[in-house]
């Protein structure tokens, strides 16, 4: 079993989104939404024997990380698909989802546009 992480801090190098609406445009309108990464160590072993898809992965590990954003006050956000990112060399796996803030709880950070994100 991996590790939970939910404190990191990313600095943007490049990025890429698809929309029908230029960054610069992006107002900042509707709820916020939260990335969170979770790291998981790879067992050798099992994935030798067989090799886990990417559902597999995610559905195997998805009751922890729900638990992981409710302890934050937080909750998954179905309409943000989830992303899972292998680093062979270290033989970890991340799992990236999107979260929104439960009903009654705040945000402690401030949420940022993409271009405040894109522009620094």
């Amino acid at each position: 079993m991996g590790t939970a992480h939910t404190d990191h801090k990313y600095e943007l190098s490049s990025g890429e989104v698809q929309s029908t609406t230029k960054i610069e445009q992006d107002e900042g309108h509707g709820n916020a939404a939260i990335i969170r990464c979770f790291e998981f160590a790879m067992n050798p072993q099992a994935f030798r024997e067989r090799q886990p898809t990417k559902q597999d992965l995610f559905n195997a590990h998805y009751k922890g990380i729900e638990v992981a954003l409710w302890k934050d006050g937080l909750k998954v956000l179905p309409e943000v698909n989830p992303r899972i990112i292998f680093d062979e060399k270290t033989l970890r796996y991340k799992i990236f989802v999107g979260a929104q803030p439960q009903r009654g709880h705040l945000l402690r950070e401030k949420p940022q546009t993409l271009t405040e994100i894109a522009h620094g």
